[in-house]
């Protein structure tokens, strides 16, 4: 395709972008410690008329404070250091340093590595945390940044497990509504919200969002709205049913909010659960009282038992196919798709015209967009151990490197352990 050079340059610019970032995190890491007011009362920063290192930097590079910042935490992260009598020693987090080193890294990836095993630091052992640190060095080519945060705050997890009740905790005193005129005539609504509300809002909402969608596909309704102002009006038509039935439930759809946690955990009140779409995770704690306030049928500890297999003696996956397709792909299973899971839906990676059986494990949860990109460019998708994998057509990866997709989770035979 006439394209193959372009992809080919953005390959190249890409590895000189990150040879570049090397480089800036080294003199980062240089300047954040010479400016240390623990060391020297004024420090470098201060010196040049600066109350923070990132504040110089993010004018001097013109970028924002925040990034700036992210350049000096690396940097002092990944700089050799020396011990009180002067013997030299290896930096806090040599892997991500050596990472960084050899361009395998970007800023982005070590800065959310580093980030999530600080924060498990004051409750695991160096030795764990260094563990920790080469598995997610090891795997983070593998993911996209989304699917690495999602990963490393997993291992943060199982490093810290007491610590997520602190997070809860802290999460909880930072909640808050406010309502901010804008002067186009609009008002803006900020609602900061613990990961257990946001997991019951979000659910709602896109609840009312997936049956718009698929009522407007039924009809065959050219809806243009865009996904946010779906959610707009489903959030309106949720207020305003509050306003004003009260408490009856009215047209609202069914919705169901998935919480993830694993038994073992459930039985010892300790670890962490999940909701399907907020990217925090809650305590077993929280989890427990969101189960209070619903009826939960865990699959993991019982239920009906339903055919998931079904060859070819059926078309259409089942409901029950999908709701098991969706745990495992947790939505469109095209790796980096932010699509919400009422976007998704199950297909045939074999088509069923062309034999493909109505199994699990020849079933996809795809986005109409990605849909249509794995069948009209040729992608191909391989499912080992209930993970999908998506193999790219060679002219958009001469190496067609297989990329991981679904749900990013740690396996037992990779747990890290407090």
């Amino acid at each position: 395709m006439t394209t193959t050079p372009v992809l080919a340059t953005l390959a190249s610019l890409a590895h000189e972008k990150r040879e570049l970032d090397a480089r800036l995190i080294v003199a980062a890491g240089e300047f954040a410690a010479l400016s240390d007011r623990s060391l020297d009362k004024d420090g470098l920063a201060r010196r040049a008329g600066y109350a923070r290192p990132e504040l110089m930097l993010a004018g001097l590079w013109h970028v924002t404070v925040q990034e700036a910042k992210r350049y000096c935490t690396v940097g002092l992260a990944t700089r050799a250091r020396q011990a009180l009598d002067g013997t030299p020693l290896p930096p806090e987090y040599p892997v991500v340093a050596a990472a960084i080193a050899s361009c395998e890294l970007t800023l982005t990836a070590a800065d959310i590595i580093i980030r999530e095993l600080e924060a498990a630091a004051p409750r695991c052992s160096t030795e764990k945390r260094q563990i920790a640190e080469h598995e997610l060095v090891t795997r983070a080519p593998d993911f996209t940044i989304a699917d690495l945060h999602t990963l490393a705050r997993n291992v943060r997890d199982r490093l810290d497990e007491d610590g997520v009740l602190d997070r809860d905790a802290v999460h909880r005193l930072q909640r808050s509504v406010k309502f901010i005129p804008g002067s186009n005539g609009m008002v803006r609504l900020v609602w900061d919200m613990p990961p257990a509300t946001a997991g019951m809002v979000k659910t709602a909402i896109d609840g009312v969002v997936d049956h718009d969608f698929r009522a407007a596909r039924d009809s065959e309704v050219d809806d243009i709205r865009t996904l946010e102002q779906r959610r707009a009006d489903a959030a309106e038509h949720l207020f305003h049913h509050v306003a004003t039935c009260g408490g009856v439930a009215g047209d609202l759809p069914a919705a169901t909010m998935v919480v993830r946690l694993s038994l073992d955990d459930l039985r010892s009140g300790r670890g962490t659960a999940s909701i399907d779409g907020i990217q925090e995770t809650i305590s077993i704690a929280t989890a427990r009282r969101l189960a209070a306030d619903a009826e939960l049928i865990p699959i993991v500890l019982g239920g009906k038992r339903e055919v998931l297999d079904a060859g070819r003696a059926r078309r259409l996956f089942s409901r029950t196919q999908r709701l098991a397709l969706m745990e495992r792909d947790d939505g469109c299973a095209f790796p980096g798709c932010t699509s919400p899971p009422s976007y998704a839906d199950a297909h045939h990676i074999r088509w069923w015209s062309h034999g493909g059986d109505t199994d699990l494990a020849n079933g996809v949860m795809l986005c109409g967009f990605h849909h249509h990109r794995v069948h009209d460019d040729e992608w191909e998708i391989r499912i080992r151990e209930g993970v999908p994998y998506f193999i790219p057509p060679p002219w958009a990866d001469p190496d067609r490197r297989e990329r991981r997709g679904g749900r990013i989770e740690l396996h037992e035979d990779r747990r890290v352990d407090a």
